[in-house]
């Protein structure tokens, strides 16, 4: 019981974590530029979190709580910027098209 708690406070105090060790991630954003890597980790974890439904008063406020961390509510805006800084980089754009599938 210890260990699943501990597990549940890292994975709350480092959001990030699940798209830092996910192969699939990785490969998304090997070579790409800084603010494009941030971005694939944002919208994976974004998704991640967005699918998240709980009753627990508590833990409602947790994901919401990582939510806001993540910035999820102004991932669109911060996308489309990200988009048009390279609107010409078609690899950048599928890159984050297939972001968008993960953890879906």
């Amino acid at each position: 019981m210890l260990k699943k708690i501990i597990l549940v406070v890292m994975v709350l105090a480092c959001p990030l974590v699940f798209a830092a060790e996910s192969n699939e991630v990785t490969a998304l954003k090997k070579g790409m530029p800084q603010d494009v890597m941030v971005m694939i980790d944002r919208i994976v974890e974004c998704n991640h979190w967005n699918g998240e439904e709980s009753t627990n008063k508590e833990r409602i406020e947790q994901i919401k709580t990582v939510r806001s961390k993540l910035g999820c509510d102004a991932l669109s805006n911060d996308q489309a910027a990200l988009r048009k800084r390279y609107q010409n980089d078609y690899e950048v754009k599928s890159r984050l098209n297939n972001a968008e599938q993960i953890f879906y």
